[in-house]
């Protein structure tokens, strides 16, 4: 099942124009819970997906006749949420502890350098909707099929298969760790995240586009072996630029020091010039601090 869909590298653009935003920022931000993922991903001028698990239970699929109620997509997560409204994305419900928030640290990226590396806004849906049924009478019929596919049908699987990877319902669960780091789920409002995702480019030979087999969920929560693998692949990582960046989040004056130091003494990993680093330094964004504006 997760090595039907054929692989087609996909080409960046040069010739298209971003239209800058009056509602929506103009920046995708990555945010990250610990900062030790912030200096993993300026170590190495890169971002790896990981793969996620996504509750599909809305779309009522059957799969080798049991209830398909989840797969793990591999992905990186962003938001163009405008930045006096960051909080609760970053912090999540103080009203409930289990809500935690996305996290304080964060690499914000220009938006026209998301759309130049194919990150796409995702499609939420109102679950009572036609499309929905459709796509739930569409999709049995495609992960339930044995037959050998036309060059038509690949086509319109191809398409399907990718649609999918870009969807959530308008308000449904999600699991989350609570403070106690035990995996629960939590109900949320999903447009409110403005979310947007970058897919990588993977050979369905090297890994699965998705986990959908009881057996490998269950070696992806254990082990982590298809996320850790991604790292291996060719066109699985986001590479960026430092002029790529428009700002970076620590949490505290304490941590900016800290990566401060860490941009200005960077041996190994992606090098970079004296002043690629005095550039870097320069868009770190204390979060506490800003808060104190919004």
């Amino acid at each position: 099942m997760t090595t039907i869909v054929n692989y087609r590298a996909k080409e960046e653009r040069d010739d298209f124009e971003v239209i800058q935003s009056k509602i929506t920022a103009n920046a995708l931000f990555n945010f990250m819970r610990e900062y030790s993922y912030l200096e993993k991903a300026i170590l190495n001028m890169a971002i790896c997906p990981r793969y996620y698990p996504e509750d599909i239970s809305y779309l009522n699929l059957k799969y080798n006749s049991k209830d398909l109620t989840e797969w793990y997509i591999p992905m990186t997560c962003f938001c163009d949420i405008p930045l006096h409204q960051i909080s609760y994305h970053a912090e999540g419900n103080s009203i409930l502890l289990n809500d935690k928030g996305y996290g304080k640290f964060s690499i914000a990226f220009h938006k026209e350098f998301g759309i130049r590396k194919g990150i796409q806004p995702i499609h939420y849906l109102n679950t009572s909707s036609a499309q929905v049924e459709e796509l739930t009478a569409a999709l049995n019929i495609l992960i339930n099929k044995d037959s050998d596919y036309s060059e038509d049908s690949d086509i319109l699987m191809n398409f399907i298969f990718e649609y999918i990877r870009m969807i959530k319902p308008y308000t449904g669960k999600m699991k989350r760790r609570d403070r106690d780091n035990n995996v629960i789920e939590i109900k949320k409002n999903f447009q409110d995240e403005h979310e947007w995702r970058y897919i990588p480019k993977l050979n369905p030979r090297e890994l699965p586009l998705m986990l959908i087999e009881e057996e490998e969920i269950r070696a992806e929560e254990i082990n982590k072996i298809y996320t850790d693998s991604i790292l291996q692949t060719r066109d699985g990582v986001l590479k960026f630029d430092v002029e790529d960046i428009r700002y970076i989040f620590v949490d505290t004056l304490q941590n900016r020091n800290r990566l401060i130091q860490f941009i200005r003494g960077k041996r190994k990993g992606r090098r970079l010039s004296s002043q690629e680093k005095d550039i870097l330094i320069s868009k770190i964004m204390v979060y506490d601090e800003l808060k104190e504006d919004w």
